[in-house]
């Protein structure tokens, strides 16, 4: 086997949402397809269509956190396509997102690279030319057969980049993620608490926890975002998944200056004047906060659930997971399919590139993705998880999809929606804004992208015609 070229970009620490999508109707159509450039793939890739290429590099560009994956997938590719070696670059998350457009409009762009689903993201690259659609791969591998078309959406453009949710696909992901909530089994013990099932039992618990001196909610929220996942967790308990995913996908007349959010933004402000999520959380790091609550410092933790390996492994065994059922016994929450794969435009190696693709996406390693504490798609019944809270995570995940749950991230909703989201969340939660002050912070920034989308599309057109 080749050794493994490898290295690791010099990255800032995770301080951005993971992973997601919208959803809006009308996705594919005519227009699909439309930028691909040169040959077609309309017949599964084989070794020797790769090895036609002779003795190359293929050289991908990934998030840190799926170094774990690419250790495992890297190898087997190698030994299935001999004539190839696989140059692996990754950056901290929020390092990748401030470069990954100039990478890949760059000279010397990878032929493989994971973006972001939403404006801030995938939109610059698609509306600069530089990814390459996949429809045409799509139906080869029929991944059409493995996704609804409400998952694959958050994959979806339109060649300039104007409109989300639809058009072409230039992205996938075998993986969901997605925000629920840690608890301290220990801790619980000690309280007579039941893990909870439903929100009604988990705000409950949460009160028996305040009532007992224990400190209910752990938070981080130096980062800014970790505190508007739990405002995005109390919001999927009573607005509907549609209207927050087409809000964030910019369909006319949406808004988030709803009564739901509203409530649950009262909510979340009157856990912190109540003291529940402790003192200095501003000051806290996400990481911190996960390493306090396997320290035991909070009951419950609410945080996204790719930290469930970890900790498996610092709290031994002593945690669990939940995702708080609504009313009618569904699941939503903040999440989504993982950060897409993408294809340069650029790539003379589209085939290789294919390859790789076809593999990290395939059945056969399904199990290997849940073997390194992932939650996979792809794979059907029989997989088997990595630890016992990996195993309530893999199976909460594939409800919440079944539920069509995933109510994505709200920081994609603009280019600079996520500023905007953190920096009036942590407003709310010194109590410097109200409530409705919160959600018109919001719309007012969906509103004004909005109007720059809709002139630069009506721009577009004057110039086509």
């Amino acid at each position: 086997m080749k050794k493994l070229r490898w290295s690791r970009a010099a990255g800032i620490a995770l301080t951005a949402l993971l992973a997601s999508a919208c959803s809006v109707p009308g996705a594919g159509g005519p227009a699909a397809s439309s930028g691909i450039q040169g040959p077609r793939i309309t017949d599964r890739v084989t070794p020797e269509d790769v090895a036609e290429l002779g003795d190359t590099t293929l050289r991908v560009l990934a998030d840190a956190g799926e170094e774990n994956t690419l250790k495992e997938l890297v190898p087997l590719y190698e030994k299935k396509y001999p004539n190839v070696e696989v140059e692996v670059v990754t950056k901290g998350f929020d390092d990748l997102m401030k470069t990954v457009v100039n990478s890949m409009s760059g000279s010397d762009a990878p032929d493989l690279a994971q973006g972001n689903q939403g404006y801030g993201t995938d939109g610059p690259l698609v509306e600069a030319g530089l990814l390459r659609p996949l429809d045409d791969v799509m139906r080869t591998y029929g991944w059409e057969n493995t996704f609804t078309d409400g998952a694959l959406k958050q994959y979806r453009w339109s060649q300039d980049g104007s409109l989300f949710g639809s058009g072409s696909l230039y992205g996938i992901s075998p993986a969901t993620e997605f925000v629920g909530v840690f608890y301290n089994t220990r801790t619980l013990d000690k309280l007579g608490i039941e893990p909870p099932e439903t929100y009604e039992e988990f705000t409950r618990a949460l009160d028996k926890a305040k009532d007992a001196g224990t400190q209910p909610l752990m938070l981080g929220n130096a980062e800014k975002y970790p505190a508007s996942q739990v405002i995005g967790l109390v919001q999927a308990q009573n607005v509907p998944s549609r209207d927050v995913r087409s809000w964030i996908s910019g369909v006319p007349g949406a808004t988030i200056a709803d009564q739901g959010t509203e409530d649950a933004a009262k909510t979340v402000q009157d856990w912190a004047e109540d003291g529940y999520f402790g003192q200095g959380y501003d000051g806290i790091s996400s990481d911190d906060a996960v390493a306090k609550f396997s320290r035991g410092q909070g009951a419950f933790l609410v945080a996204g659930s790719w930290n469930a390996p970890a900790l498996q492994e610092s709290m031994k065994g002593q945690v669990g997971f939940t995702l708080p059922a609504r009313a009618d016994g569904t699941r939503a929450s903040v999440g989504s399919l993982g950060l897409g794969w993408h294809i340069s435009a650029k790539t003379k190696k589209t085939k290789a590139a294919v390859a790789f693709l076809d593999l990290l996406m395939s059945k056969e390693f399904a199990q290997t993705l849940a073997d390194v504490g992932r939650t996979p798609v792809t794979g059907g019944t029989g997989i088997e998880a990595a630890s016992p809270v990996v195993e309530q995570v893999n199976d909460i995940g594939l409800k919440l999809l079944a539920d069509d749950g995933q109510n994505f991230y709200l920081d994609w909703a603009s280019t600079t929606m996520y500023d905007t989201v953190g920096a009036t969340t942590q407003d709310l939660l010194s109590g410097r804004v109200t409530p409705a002050g919160f959600t018109r912070g919001l719309q007012k920034d969906w509103q004004s992208f909005a109007y720059k989308q809709r002139a630069a599309a009506e721009a577009g057109a004057e110039d086509a015609s």
